[in-house]
């Protein structure tokens, strides 16, 4: 493993040597509550970075975050102070003890955002500043469906389902992404099993969610990985260190540094197109402002 993700760094390097950078973005949702969305959202970052990627993590579950608890911290600002303060990205960006950067998502539960006029001009501006920054931006988006979320979603290059073998939650994640699949056919999906008793599980659980989306959108989301109901994954979040760093033998551990080093093995949008133009840029702009304009 130590070989393969020595050569994987290297191949990498001589990609970038020669391009100017632009992140790929990747909206992270789950269609309901408990997946442990945000638990695999840092983990999957911090070992991102531990393959030498420049990763940065919005945890846009605003008003409600929840990254900065599973790492440690107490950051002095969020992302709601972008709209109470003014601050700038720069300003509020943190860096994880982890290796990444995150932006939090503040605790504030009678706050509310919303994007347009010039919150959305500097909004675009500052987020395509970083785009030249970074390797990879994540977002961590609340559970369930918000029409702020959704634009994310759409708008990012691939999104990330988190999904569980419960009933309910493959009903929810199956609603979830056929609202995002139906507003926007192209866009590329990848579904994480979580929290499965054994693989044989998990790999069920992918089977039945993505044979329904196939058989009624034409759309087979690949398989991200199967990550196991570790006892250790809550002994990590009362230690508020990732489970990655509490554990890292742990067999949570090693399923997800597998599917972090399978993932960017596999990317061709990173490695064979990191001079592409900021099409999620464009996406995000586009989506804002119709929205704003059918709001007026």
């Amino acid at each position: 493993m130590n070989d393969q993700a020595e050569r994987l760094r290297q191949m990498i390097a001589k990609a970038k040597e020669d391009t100017p950078n632009r992140a790929k973005t990747i909206g992270i949702a789950s269609g309901k509550g408990g997946t442990g969305k945000s638990s695999f959202t840092v983990n999957f970052c911090l070992e991102l970075s531990r393959l030498e990627q420049k990763v940065l993590l919005f945890d846009l579950d605003i008003g409600m975050g929840n990254v900065d608890i599973l790492l440690g911290e107490s950051p002095e600002h969020s992302i709601l102070d972008f709209w109470k303060k003014n601050l700038s990205f720069n300003e509020i960006i943190e860096k994880s003890p982890s290796g990444f950067d995150y932006i939090p998502g503040g605790r504030a539960f009678n706050e509310f955002f919303e994007l347009k006029g010039t919150h959305l001009d500097a909004f675009i501006l500052e987020l395509d500043e970083l785009t030249k920054v970074y390797d990879f931006i994540f977002f961590d988006m609340g559970a369930g469906m918000t029409k702020e979320s959704l634009q994310f979603l759409l708008a990012a290059d691939e999104v990330f389902l988190i999904v569980t073998p419960e009933p309910t939650s493959l009903m929810d994640a199956y609603s979830a992404a056929k609202h995002i699949l139906l507003s926007s056919p192209e866009t590329r999906m990848s579904i994480m099993m979580n929290k499965t008793k054994t693989e044989k599980e998990g790999a069920n659980a992918y089977g039945r969610i993505s044979s329904v989306l196939s058989k009624f959108l034409s759309k087979e989301p690949k398989l991200l990985g199967i990550l196991p109901d570790d006892p250790a994954v809550m002994q990590a979040v009362i230690k508020r260190n990732p489970i990655t760093q509490s554990f890292p033998k742990a067999k949570y551990s090693r399923s997800i540094r597998q599917a972090a080093a399978s993932f960017l093995a596999v990317n061709e949008g990173f490695i064979e197109n990191t001079s592409r133009p900021s099409l999620f840029m464009d996406r995000l702009k586009t989506l804002f402002s119709s929205t704003a304009g059918k709001g007026g």
